[in-house]
């Protein structure tokens, strides 16, 4: 079985081969004495995002999970990238936690951004927008220890 060695080599190896969403589903607040301890309290909103990864033979999924809770209501959607190598490898942990944040998580996060979106207008609530990818939190910036206000 071939060893990947880098991000670089993982990256022009791995083709994606498909969008799989796993979960999309929203509910309107309004009606409901609280929403459960778990999904936050009223009012209390907050964006939860999860990133899982999973390689089977020659194939690497890396999904991502996002639970959205606003005053008006909670959205969640699960959305996979599944890439495909040409042959069965071997990816060390760092180098498919690295793949994930860098190469993966851009490719899902537009689909997660939709999803919920597309929930909280079917529902009629406030569409609440998930941020852009931060590239420092994915290690493509260095962290900045304290930004300075722009003038």
């Amino acid at each position: 079985m071939r060893k990947v060695s880098s991000l670089e080599e993982l990256q022009q190896l791995a083709e994606l081969l498909d969008i799989v969403y796993y979960e999309v589903s929203g509910r309107r607040s309004d009606g409901f004495e609280q929403l459960s301890e778990a999904e936050g309290e009223v009012g209390d909103d907050h964006a939860d995002i999860q990133l899982m990864q999973r390689m089977e033979g020659n194939r690497l999924a890396v999904r991502t999970r996002a639970m959205v809770v606003t005053s008006e209501g909670r959205m969640v959607a699960d959305v996979a990238a599944v890439f495909r190598t040409p042959e069965p490898v071997s990816i060390p942990a760092a180098i498919a936690k690295r793949f994930a944040a860098v190469i993966a998580t851009p490719v899902t996060r537009p689909y997660l951004r939709e999803a919920i979106h597309q929930s909280a207008v079917k529902l009629g609530i406030a569409a609440p927008l998930l941020s852009v990818l931060d590239l420092e939190e994915v290690g493509l910036l260095p962290i900045v220890a304290e930004r300075k206000p722009l003038s």
